[in-house]
């Protein structure tokens, strides 16, 4: 080097002597990733390096190769057979298959709503429905097969009738068709307070020659019916239908009617409401568990036959409502309970008929004519029955309104001249029930 050169050298050295330059971002990026790589390549105890890498995976490898050598499926292992090689491997038939053997059919029957249960291939056993087979031919003809099972009763809401056809023993040229019979229905309600309306609804199906029979003396033959049960008691309701298989199938179902209670009492009526003057009330009712009185004067009471004091005159209106345990009602009211008239009922033992044709029965009580055959009531009544018998004991009459009485018809036509058999039974607004009969004579007027 030159003199001169060496000149220049010491003289910038004096001159950036105490000059700093720093490097850019993107420079000192760079320069930290080579030193981190340069770090993950060497080896070291202090920082994460491809050794530690490579022993990661080499330990999860050996992990899973453990684990998947311990799983083994053990349906696999358990049911694992040695089949020697002379014998042929026979697939399981489906449950919908036909299996067909020499001389002998193995009908399989699948319960309603168990997908995937064990098919029922023994004979003679009680299967949850049943089973029916048609099975067609080459030469066109059919060969039915029949299995009869009993009914069955219980809480379930359906049953499922199946039918599977076995073809011949070569099975050559056969076709299976299964039919499938449904029988179900539903009652609505179940239970109730008689008399209690019931709706049934049928949801048979591949079924005709509906059949119902309510458990009470009652039947009908119409699809969807509806029956009302007056009287208490279990009732085994039974549906029965013939299946397009030519057999009979049943279902049950349980209606229970509760009874309803009948109110009715009396009180003492010659006892006037007054201040501490006592008044027993009697009560009558049928079938009742509880019991509530409500005497008009705002006061009331639990009690069965209570006593109970006014304490001023007057006419007051009596309620007993009566229930069951099974929320049954029934209730009377007695409208001035305190009146003194008296309440009766008077009939007339003859009358004579319009000749000129049936009116209906109506009739005016300012008419004197007496062509209607009708009582006569001082009172106010509450319920009310009248029915008109000839000698042999046919219902000629009968009327549930005290304004209609009978006009002398039956059928349109006007009845001979003889003597007939009435009867009669209602209830006054107090409480007091009758029931009277007697006989009244039928009069031709002279045309």
């Amino acid at each position: 080097m030159y003199r001169n050169d060496r000149n220049i050298e010491e003289l910038f050295r004096t001159m950036f002597e105490h000059f700093t330059v720093y490097p850019t971002l993107g420079l000192w990026k760079k320069i930290q990733a080579k030193i981190t790589w340069k770090q993950f390549l060497s080896s070291g105890l202090n920082s994460f390096n491809i050794y530690y890498l490579a022993l990661i995976i080499a330990l999860a490898g050996a992990g899973t190769y453990f684990m998947l050598s311990r799983t083994v499926p053990r349906d696999i292992t358990e049911n694992s057979e040695i089949i020697p090689s002379s014998q042929a491997i026979q697939p399981e038939p489906a449950y919908d298959m036909v299996i067909s053997r020499k001389d002998h059919i193995a009908a399989v029957v699948e319960a309603p709503g168990s997908v995937g249960s064990t098919p029922v291939k023994k004979a003679g056993a009680e299967p949850a429905s049943r089973t029916a087979t048609r099975q067609k031919k080459s030469n066109d003809k059919t060969i039915p097969e029949k299995n009869t099972a009993d009914q069955e009763q219980g809480s379930e809401t359906t049953e499922t009738s199946q039918a599977q056809a076995a073809s011949s023993e070569n099975g050559s040229g056969a076709e299976s068709e299964t039919i499938r019979v449904r029988i179900d229905f539903k009652a609505n309600p179940l239970s109730g307070c008689s008399p209690l309306a019931v709706n049934f609804q049928n949801f048979s199906e591949n079924a005709s020659g509906i059949s119902w029979n309510f458990g009470d003396g009652g039947n009908s033959d119409e699809l969807n019916p509806s029956y009302v049960f007056d009287e208490p008691g279990e009732f085994l309701v039974t549906l029965k239908v013939r299946g397009e298989d030519g057999l009979e199938y049943s279902r049950q179902q349980t209606v229970q009617v509760f009874e309803t209670p009948k109110a009715l009492f009396e009180f003492d009526e010659d006892l006037k409401p007054a201040r501490n003057q006592p008044i027993n009330f009697y009560n009558y009712s049928r079938g009742g568990d509880y019991y509530e009185w409500d005497f008009g004067d705002k006061q009331r009471s639990d009690l069965q036959e209570p006593i109970h004091f006014y304490h001023e005159a007057g006419n007051y209106h009596v309620k007993l409502k009566v229930w069951t345990d099974h929320q049954c009602y029934d209730s009377l009211v007695v409208f001035n309970a305190f009146t003194t008239q008296e309440q009766d009922i008077k009939v007339p033992n003859a009358f004579t008929p319009n000749l000129n044709g049936p009116t209906g029965g109506y009739y005016d009580m300012n008419d004197y004519n007496n062509t209607v055959f009708h009582p006569v009531t001082n009172g106010e009544l509450l319920e009310f029955q009248l029915k008109v018998f000839s000698r042999k004991g046919v219902l000629l009459f009968e009327s549930n309104d005290i304004s209609i009485g009978w006009d002398g018809y039956y059928s349109e036509q006007l009845m001979k001249q003889d003597v007939y058999i009435w009867k009669i039974r209602g209830k006054f607004n107090n409480g007091k029930t009758f029931v009277e009969s007697g006989d009244v004579t039928l009069i031709k007027q002279n045309p």
